[in-house]
């Protein structure tokens, strides 16, 4: 190879720069994302499911069910699902698992719908076609669906408290 193609080759490799994952920030979403499953889910260490339902911005909503999978003395590993009310077929929600890390305060993301063991950088063409930021975006989602649900969530069934003495 010439000199000149060397330079271009280089140009061209500097040109296309490769995606740096921000660990603090993510480290930081996933402890965030600890704290609002907390205030979602306040009983985690003493119920096995928590189910309410959502209210979206029109008439439609859904129903949320998080559900222990197993539970270890620092982890623990949540299945989350969301159905829409009217079962509407136009509608796919994704299927979340979650392992918490009480130790460290953290909750991450460790499956979403059938795809497991994310990688912190993809490289642009993979066969998946998963974005390079992958992971990052996936836990700021499981972050945006816990915003929601505190914020939009609903109990679906009155408890009767008449027959407490």
């Amino acid at each position: 190879m010439n000199v000149r193609m060397k330079r271009k080759k280089k140009q061209k490799t500097a040109a296309r720069r490769r995606y740096v994952p921000d660990l603090i920030s993510d480290m930081a979403e996933c402890d965030a994302n600890y704290i609002r499953l907390l205030r979602l889910f306040p009983n985690i260490h003493a119920e096995d499911d928590l189910e309410f339902g959502v209210q979206g911005i029109m008439e439609d909503g859904a129903i949320v069910n998080i559900q222990i999978i197993e539970r270890c003395p620092f982890t623990t590993m949540l299945a989350i699902d969301v159905s829409s009310d009217e079962h509407q077929p136009w509608i796919k929600w994704p299927r979340l698992e979650v392992r918490v890390y009480h130790d460290v305060n953290s909750a991450e993301v460790v499956s979403f719908d059938r795809h497991r063991n994310f990688k912190y950088r993809y490289y642009t063409l993979n066969p998946k076609l998963f974005q390079p930021d992958e992971k990052s975006q996936i836990n700021r989602f499981f972050g945006e669906l816990l915003t929601f649900c505190l914020s939009q969530g609903r109990v679906l069934s009155l408890q009767d408290f008449s027959e407490i003495e």
